[in-house]
């Protein structure tokens, strides 16, 4: 299956799950625990329905609107995923291009691979920034300075991580950040010769917007939890 076959959602899903290595897709594709909150997320958007107006006057159709005073032209945005290097070597690049390309929020994660300037340097479009209140001291002053002075017009704030979720498929894919090299991880990679490729030949996994409040650096595993 290609990029330019899927039709559905699921169809990017299949699509994923064919080309990223198990442990990297069972992150992005899995919750915590028994996984309950994301399979009732999941079905909470089949209660939805559009209902259309009959024999009405649509005019020119507008489907723009306005969230935290800008707007955007639809009523959908990115939300905050952290570590998108993982994913595809373009990462948060490549979100915010697309974002801005459909005229709607990029939102930027403070575990990004890609810094606050480089995505402020690279797109004009509306950009949300996601934050924690740290414990490191200056962190949370230092993103909210850079935020502003890079024209991030909005921030969401992340209040649910008291604890790290206990995210079972990742204990059982081997999961990690960056990923461990060690006969097993390097078998399953080897199935995936395109995304090995990618990511040995291009930018070096960090944590771009935190990589100067630690002294052991942000390319070997640290949690959010530990800033």
């Amino acid at each position: 299956m290609k990029l330019n076959n899927c039709y559905s959602f699921n169809d990017f899903r299949k699509l994923a799950k064919k080309n990223l290595p198990a442990p990297i897709f069972h992150y992005i594709d899995g919750g915590s625990d028994d996984e309950v909150t994301l399979k009732r997320n999941t079905e909470s958007f089949l209660k939805c329905d559009l209902v259309p107006n009959i024999l009405a006057s649509v005019g020119e159709p507008d489907l723009s609107t306005t969230v935290f005073g800008q707007k955007i032209d639809m009523p959908l945005f990115l939300s905050p995923v952290a570590m998108q290097r993982l994913f595809h070597h373009e990462g948060d690049i490549a979100s915010a291009k697309a974002a801005e390309k459909f005229g709607t929020f990029y939102s930027m994660s403070t575990m990004a691979n890609s810094s606050i300037e480089e995505i402020s340097n690279m797109s004009d479009g509306p950009k949300m920034f996601q934050i924690y209140i740290h414990k490191l001291k200056g962190l949370t002053d230092n993103l909210i300075d850079r935020c502003k002075s890079s024209g991030f017009k909005s921030m969401c704030l992340t209040v649910d991580t008291v604890t790290a979720g206990n995210r079972e498929r990742d204990h059982y894919w081997g999961f990690t950040t960056p990923p461990k090299l060690n006969i097993k991880s390097i078998l399953g990679f080897m199935k995936r010769p395109k995304w090995t490729y990618n990511y040995l030949t291009h930018e070096k996994f960090q944590m771009a917007n935190v990589k100067n409040f630690t002294k052991k650096g942000t390319s070997i595993a640290k949690g959010v939890m530990e800033y």
